[in-house]
């Protein structure tokens, strides 16, 4: 079946009726599960339920040399009215009743996620003088995306890194968190979105496509990998996708003409403090980094709030409009903060309210202004959490997305994110990128390779790590 055949078949999906979204309650003490932010890591998202995409075919943009196949997402919830006028309205409590439901059943999914969670903000965040940034929730929705065109053990290491027993009990957690955290209300941004960037020399096993379509509701694009257009399209769709908060980022993602799939996920949030800091209150204060002394916007509060106190650090949560909490962690006095990310209870312990050193207290609280952003490659993150088949061409199972190609295997894996906070809100967005790519054929012949003038060496442990590299000059 050629690729124009495949996505003809989408036509068939039927719509199911949208349904709407709802706050989860916290409960009272601080059981914080509201872990729809995750801005203590990156930002997440999202309004109603859509139940299957619909598609629109043929060429639905303007890229020349492409196919598209637009999927339909729900349409916004009272964009005719301005945020307060939403706040007061029936319309609004009517739509947080049925997103709270939405929002419990997900909630009950978390703490088994919480470990993949976990090893993931520890592999990512410790560094030594950079800002780190992720998405936790935007790489799962991605390596989700991924197990779906794998097999065998290739599929297995993906959901035993995801923590996750079978590949249905996968899709049923997508659903699931699809329909807590896809909003879009005056109140609230939090915009999912998938796409596929097909190779049109190849055909495609249609089962496969139209899961990620339907479950995923993935866009698909169909073109010439590593042709200018295909690259513009790809830049243009994730930038849209991730409100232009990553274009400094986003404008060096460019296909391989050896791709035969490209995955990408993104994830856009805006959200707004449930009690904003009063923009008079900000002073310039001493921010006290670890490279060196800054001044910055200070935004002070003063009210009762729920503390949770250990021997390691402090924190508290401070809620969002309609949606969850932001999360902050100060460390105690001598403790590197490094200690914190790589703390696999930490989020058990506050998120999921399973720790019980809180207590209440009045509290004075100063949050800096600021912007964060950060790109990490994956492919030795993930070769570290088990997923080691996908990146050999010669062990990996893609049967699933065509068995026309041997010899495929993961080439790229990156992940970029942002957050921004001010005294009305939290802004957040990211993207994850996996690239799967046909092994190029290298013709035999020989070749003269000598070593007489300054060149330079690099040697890996068996994990494939960087142990040592360096550039030889000289030779005395």
């Amino acid at each position: 079946m050629k690729k124009e055949d495949l996505f003809e078949s989408l036509k068939d999906i039927r719509e199911e009726d949208v349904k709407k979204a709802r706050q989860y309650k916290a409960k009272k003490k601080p059981v914080w599960i509201r872990w729809g932010t995750l801005a203590a890591c990156m930002v997440i998202t999202i309004t109603a339920f859509l139940g299957s995409p619909l598609f629109r075919n043929g060429n639905t943009d303007t890229s020349p040399g492409l196919t598209v196949y637009e999927a339909v997402y729900p349409k916004p919830t009272a964009s005719n009215m301005s945020a307060q006028k939403f706040m007061d309205s029936d319309a609004h409590w009517n739509w947080l009743d049925t997103y709270s439901q939405m929002a419990e059943r997900s909630a009950e999914l978390q703490n088994g996620m919480n470990g993949y969670y976990a090893e993931l903000m520890n592999r990512i965040l410790v560094s030594e003088d950079k800002n780190t940034i992720c998405s936790p929730l935007n790489t799962y929705i991605a390596f989700a995306m991924l197990a779906e065109v794998t097999d065998g053990n290739t599929r297995q290491q993906i959901l035993d890194m995801l923590q996750v027993s079978d590949i249905e009990t996968l899709r049923q957690n997508i659903r699931t968190i699809w329909e807590s955290n896809y909003v879009d209300t005056p109140i609230l941004k939090s915009l999912l979105a998938n796409s596929m960037w097909l190779n049109d020399v190849y055909t495609y096993n249609s089962k496969t496509m139209k899961r990620l379509a339907e479950t995923y509701y993935a866009s698909s694009f169909s073109g010439n990998p590593g042709s200018q257009a295909m690259n513009q399209a790809l830049q243009d769709w994730t930038d849209k996708n991730t409100g232009g908060l990553l274009s400094e980022h986003v404008q060096d993602m460019n296909l391989d003409s050896d791709t035969v799939l490209a995955i990408v996920s993104t994830i856009y949030y805006k959200a707004m403090w449930a009690s904003a800091f009063d923009e008079q209150m900000t002073t310039q204060q001493t921010f006290h980094g670890t490279l060196h002394d800054t001044t910055v916007n200070m935004m002070h509060m003063t009210d009762s709030m729920e503390i949770f106190s250990n021997d390691n650090f402090t924190a508290l949560g401070l809620n969002l409009n309609d949606s969850g909490a932001m999360y902050f962690y100060l460390p105690n006095e001598g403790v590197d903060v490094n200690t914190l990310a790589s703390d696999p209870d930490i989020i058990a312990a506050t998120v999921f309210g399973e720790g019980e050193e809180w207590s209440f207290n009045g509290v004075n609280l100063s949050v800096p202004k600021f912007r964060v952003s950060y790109k990490t490659d994956l492919l030795d993150i993930i070769a570290e959490m088990g997923i080691t088949d996908a990146l050999n061409p010669m062990l990996s199972d893609f049967t699933p997305l065509t068995e026309d190609l041997d010899g495929l295997y993961l080439s790229t894996a990156e992940h970029a994110a942002m957050v921004e906070i001010d005294e009305h809100g939290v802004t957040g967005a990211a993207y994850t990128e996996l690239a799967i790519t046909k092994e190029a054929f290298r013709p035999a012949g020989e070749i003269d390779f000598i070593l007489d003038r300054p060149f330079m060496f690099v040697i890996t442990g068996r994990d494939g790590s960087i142990l040592f590299s360096g550039i030889v000059r000289n030779i005395e």
